[in-house]
């Protein structure tokens, strides 16, 4: 199974996250990490699953994620599995990346394989909270 792993990290949690899926996912297959920003058309062919993760920012995704996602064509991605997640405070105020980030995967064609899912950070620059990559590695089986 070819997953695709698509994040940015502002302090390094989002990231650490997408390393656990990244892990937790490798040894069912083929699984990449990448920064949004580094992302490129052919990495984007043939894959059964994209993951993108965001930390929250201003209630949604960082504007390295809306550039990436604003940049896949209607439909490029039908019939891809897609999951979203994003890290931030445990709090409905704190909105949600992974919400709008679920949103335009639709739109590039993925189906959602399972519900996003948000990772708790302790503070404004975490860390992460007790067990959450434990938790992330788990949420990545239920994708594939």
């Amino acid at each position: 199974m070819k997953v695709l792993i698509v994040y940015d990290s502002q302090f390094g949690n989002t990231e650490k996250v997408g390393q656990a899926i990244a892990a937790a996912l490798g040894k069912k297959g083929d699984s990449r990490l990448l920064k949004a920003d580094m992302v490129k058309a052919g990495d984007l062919e043939g894959l059964d699953a994209l993951i993108v993760g965001s930390p929250v920012h201003a209630w949604g995704p960082t504007g390295k994620i809306k550039s990436f996602l604003k940049g896949l064509e209607p439909d490029v991605l039908s019939g891809v599995k897609a999951a979203a997640f994003d890290t931030g405070f445990n709090s409905r105020l704190a909105g949600s990346a992974a919400k709008k980030i679920e949103k335009q995967l639709k739109k590039a064609g993925c189906s959602i394989a399972v519900p996003g899912e948000k990772f708790i950070v302790t503070g404004n620059e975490g860390p992460l909270a007790e067990g959450e990559l434990d938790r992330a590695a788990r949420w990545a089986k239920d994708i594939v």
